[in-house]
């Protein structure tokens, strides 16, 4: 089949679909939340990553990835749907796989390929729908999360099912393993699988219940952030679970200051203490360690430094 992908970035399904047997004619990235398409890119950002790139010998960055291997690359974002839309009809797709994207496709994107297009979402559908089902099914403690490949419709995450599988996912996975875990061990394999059952012409297609069991994971506002978490009533192992699967994003403690400023917390492990020993919900330190304090103790952060983070944070 000739596909085209709708991914950010280069993710965690890019090279196993380019390795699939089938024909990726074309990838199109999806813009990030918060994408400002008035905000011109100052060209230091360019040379800099392109630095960044040879230092890990390696193109980290999917415009540079698609320009060496000779992919056809394209960036949507909310004004330029109509654009985006000639550029798929001329490529001619069969199918438009999707994984990882911040909006909705308009109907006149989903008529284009003769076969549909199908995401892989990162829940057990109808479970979480919506742009965020990772930040919720941590906060919610969902130990059994899993994946879906389904077809989409004008809905959010509605579509009818193809294939979808559960696994478990241990207390205080930081988010990276976690995706490893469930997209790549288990969500690519039934994307491949159902590539090749609409191949051949006997994909599933089975109907999602019009209600979902849980409220919908929508988007987070930044000033939410500081009130997630209930430092009060909370388990700590509840608090280290969540903050343990958000540090890549999620400021619920203040970030680091001074010469660390653009850096995140990495959580590292937690100890109970027989009393509270600081202000729940602040950074202190204990056995000369920095720590968060919470009602049963602390749990430890540190910093790992990362260049690349610097880099981006540095032009936003």
């Amino acid at each position: 089949m000739r596909i085209i992908l709708i991914t950010q970035g280069i993710s965690r399904v890019v090279m196993p679909l380019l390795s699939s047997g089938h024909e990726v004619i074309g990838i199109l990235e999806s813009m990030p939340r918060g994408f400002d398409a008035s905000k011109k890119k100052p060209r230091l950002l360019g040379l800099l990553k392109k630095i960044y790139n040879l230092a890990r010998k390696e193109d980290v960055f999917l415009p540079d990835f698609c320009r060496n291997r000779g992919i056809p690359y394209n960036f949507l974002w909310k004004g330029n749907s109509e654009s985006v839309a000639r550029w798929l009809r001329s490529l001619k797709p069969d199918l438009i796989v999707v994984f990882s994207m911040s909006q909705l496709l308009r109907e006149e994107i989903l008529e284009i390929p003769r076969l549909g297009v199908i995401n892989l979402h990162p829940s057990f559908l109808p479970e979480y729908r919506g742009p965020n089902p990772d930040f919720w099914q941590y906060h919610n403690m969902e130990m059994h999360p899993g994946v879906t490949v389904h077809y989409v419709d004008a809905g959010e995450d509605t579509g009818d099912i193809i294939y979808q599988e559960r696994m478990l996912i241990p207390l205080g996975t930081k988010s990276p393993d976690r995706l490893n875990k469930l997209i790549g061990d288990l969500g690519v394999p039934l994307m491949l699988k159902a590539l090749d059952a609409i191949a051949q012409g006997h994909a599933p297609r089975v109907s999602q219940p019009a209600r979902s069991p849980t409220k919908r994971a929508r988007n987070l506002k930044t000033e939410e952030y500081g009130r997630l978490i209930d430092w009060e009533r909370w388990p700590i192992e509840q608090i280290w679970h969540v903050l343990r699967g958000t540090e890549l994003w999620l400021d619920a403690v203040p970030p680091p200051a001074g010469l660390f400023a653009g850096q995140r917390w990495s959580i590292k492990n937690y100890e109970k203490t027989s009393s509270s020993i600081g202000p729940t919900g602040t950074i202190g330190r204990h056995k000369k360690r920095r720590c968060i304090f919470v009602r049963e103790g602390v749990i430890y952060i540190g910093i790992d430094f990362d260049f690349k983070r610097s880099i981006l944070r540095f032009f936003q």
